[in-house]
């Protein structure tokens, strides 16, 4: 019985093998590369390869090093001072203003943080602002001849599109890894507060946090954040998705800090029935806050909320995220199903108090 087993193990393996094989050969195709959107490098007989869509994204991925202090508690209770050093990755977005896209533990208690562009110059950064609820902070550079890397389309993104993770893993310099959109819209990893991750196989190790996860055109859609593991990449990468990292950016630099708003709402996730009658995703409200935002706009445990400012909404801790990253004293427009007929309500968004709901 034992050897059986071993033995159909030892065939379902081969048979993996033969199917992984199977695949590389067909990704190695022209033909197939071609409709995959890989490029086709003539001149080298043919050949898919990644290097046109790096030449143009790789300059505007850089490598960030900071110094600073931290306050640690030693065995008697006594609070100390502990120097540290550290290392991850940022991303160009702005090459007229030097703005630089990471992570917030990237730098956080750092002194001194300096960015390494891929020509080699290294540069003094200024830290704009960070945000611990979602992992980001903006970075500063002052220099010429800078290379931005352009925001792609989250919301176009599928399980399954090709991506390509670009980083300074381990300290080792820019390294580029590739693969799939593993799953999209994963919550509840208790990592950030506010979670809406792109989950990707392409490799990601310690120090690619804050770099880029770039599409296929070299667009920019995702800012690598976390892995899943004991500490070394096992296939489980996850990045903060680029239109939260750019609304909590563009609040970064205009103002210096986040305040996050609040309708005054408990909301719940559509059964599946319910997406079924109103053939869209979105929220239930679930309770309405007396003298809230919700309230005062006539929003009621009625509703259903299936937009946000002329976009979709998939789930209760999508709303959640895109309430969150507006400003206090925003107006949002909502799209609401109520007893069956389709409406808009316009809500001023109040300043977010401590809260899992809105």
């Amino acid at each position: 019985m034992g050897k059986s087993l071993i033995q159909s193990e030892g065939i379902s393996a081969k048979r993996r093998l033969a199917g992984a094989i199977g695949i590389a050969f067909l990704l190695a195709s022209p033909l197939v590369a071609s409709a995959a959107g890989i490029p086709i490098d003539e001149a080298r007989g043919g050949i898919p390869t990644l290097a046109p869509i790096l030449e143009l994204s790789a300059p505007g991925v850089v490598n960030i090093a900071v110094s600073g202090t931290s306050q640690v508690r030693t065995r008697n209770g006594d609070a100390q001072q502990r120097r540290v050093q550290g290392q991850g990755s940022g991303v160009i977005v702005d090459a007229v203003n030097g703005y630089v896209l990471t992570n917030n533990h990237v730098i956080e208690n750092a002194n001194t943080i300096s960015v390494t562009l891929s020509d080699g110059r290294t540069l003094d950064a200024k830290l704009i602002g960070s945000d611990q609820a979602t992992d980001i902070a903006v970075l500063k550079v002052a220099a010429d001849r800078l290379t931005a890397v352009p925001f792609g389309e989250p919301d176009k993104l599928k399980v399954g599109d090709f991506v390509i993770a670009i980083g300074n893993p381990f300290g080792l310099g820019q390294t580029v890894t590739s693969g799939i959109i593993s799953a999209l819209g994963r919550v509840g990893l208790n990592i950030e507060t506010y979670e809406d991750f792109i989950q990707t196989d392409a490799s990601i190790n310690p120090g690619n946090s804050g770099g880029a996860l770039i599409d296929l055109r070299g667009r920019l859609i995702g800012i690598n954040t976390a892995i899943l593991g004991p500490g070394g990449n096992i296939g489980i990468g996850f990045a903060v998705p680029i239109d939260i990292a750019r609304a909590v950016m563009d609040q970064l630099v205009k103002y210096g800090d986040i305040k996050r708003g609040r309708l005054g709402v408990e909301i719940g996730d559509l059964l599946p029935d319910q997406i079924a009658k109103f053939g869209s995703t979105g929220a239930t409200i679930k309770s309405v806050l007396a003298g809230s935002a919700a309230e005062k706009a006539g929003l009621t445990t009625t509703d259903i909320v299936v937009g946000f400012n002329g976009a979709g909404i998939r789930s209760a801790n999508d709303l959640r995220n895109k309430v969150a990253l507006t400003r206090v004293g925003s107006t949002i427009n909502l799209a609401v199903m109520r007893n069956g007929r389709a409406q808009t309500i316009d809500v001023k968004v109040t300043e977010a108090a401590v809260t899992p709901n809105l």
